[in-house]
């Protein structure tokens, strides 16, 4: 079972959020789409899948998203971004780009399952 985390932010995640994520851990990083755009791989060189990311969900009501994060956003909209990264050892990593990605965002990490 993978790593379930979420990034909360007030724009929804986009593939240039990606790009500079994950060349923000490691150049050498790979991007690709998935399910017709539905979801973005971050991959080894090697091909190794690192994260997944599946598109950004709005939320309209901040209720919702302290309901289910414990902690209320900014802005009266917010959006839910589902990742999920492997558990083995190239979990780490995978953590390091989701961190990444929250912050090119400008949004909040949030582990739902697995390491901190």
């Amino acid at each position: 079972m993978p790593h379930e985390l979420i990034v909360v932010s007030a724009r929804p995640v986009d593939v240039g959020d990606h790009l500079v994520a994950a060349v923000s851990v490691n150049p050498d990083l790979l991007v690709r789409q998935i399910w017709n755009g539905g979801a973005t791989q971050v991959c080894s060189p090697a091909g190794a899948v690192l994260l997944t990311v599946l598109r950004s969900k709005g939320f309209d009501v901040a209720e919702d998203v302290e309901r289910l994060t414990g902690t209320t956003p900014t802005t009266g909209q917010a959006f839910w971004t589902e990742l999920y990264s492997p558990m083995d050892p190239g979990a780490d990593l995978g953590f390091d780009v989701a961190r990444a990605l929250a912050q090119a965002a400008e949004g909040d990490l949030f582990v739902r399952e697995g390491i901190e």
